[in-house]
């Protein structure tokens, strides 16, 4: 079977939300709702990269989302914004393997209009397009990790 990208964003992002809520065990995530279950192969490489660089990088995720949304309060920002322009960002900034900004961004906004609403989809797309226009300047930021927040999505 063929690894299906776009199926484990999602189930990247659905990981990332339980990872949100209680202490996460990742086999036991594995066990009880992918099990292979599903009619696509997970691309394990990328799901686990991913996985490890939004944890890594979240310091540098929120600093752009403070810049790029400035309306929003992080601690009270619905997690339902957050984790897509997470992936987006992740892809755009960390992965090991290139993608196409303009890939990421409108996978983003895919994640966000299958697990939210319209308005989850414009603040994606409005963040990581601002991302997108200031992408060499932030390559440099995402470099140093000097985060003023101590502030954390996942329960860890």
């Amino acid at each position: 079977m063929k690894l299906n990208r776009k199926k484990t964003r999602k189930l990247l992002f659905q990981k990332l939300y339980a990872m949100s809520f209680w202490n996460f065990d990742d086999e036991l995530f594995m066990e009880s709702y992918y099990d292979d279950v599903f009619n696509f192969d997970m691309d394990k490489v990328y799901y686990k990269e991913m996985s490890e660089l939004i944890l890594k990088n979240e310091w540098f995720y929120l600093e752009v989302i403070s810049k790029y949304a400035p309306k929003f309060e992080l601690a009270s920002m619905n997690i339902m914004y957050v984790l897509p322009i997470f992936i987006g960002l992740a892809e755009m900034f960390h992965l090991t393997e290139e993608i196409p900004a303009k890939v990421s961004i409108n996978e983003a906004v895919e994640i966000s209009k299958a697990f939210w609403d319209d308005s989850a989809k414009k603040i994606v797309n409005g963040v990581l397009n601002k991302v997108y226009e200031n992408h060499d300047e932030l390559k440099e930021v995402s470099k140093n990790p000097e985060s003023t927040n101590d502030f954390s999505f996942f329960n860890l």
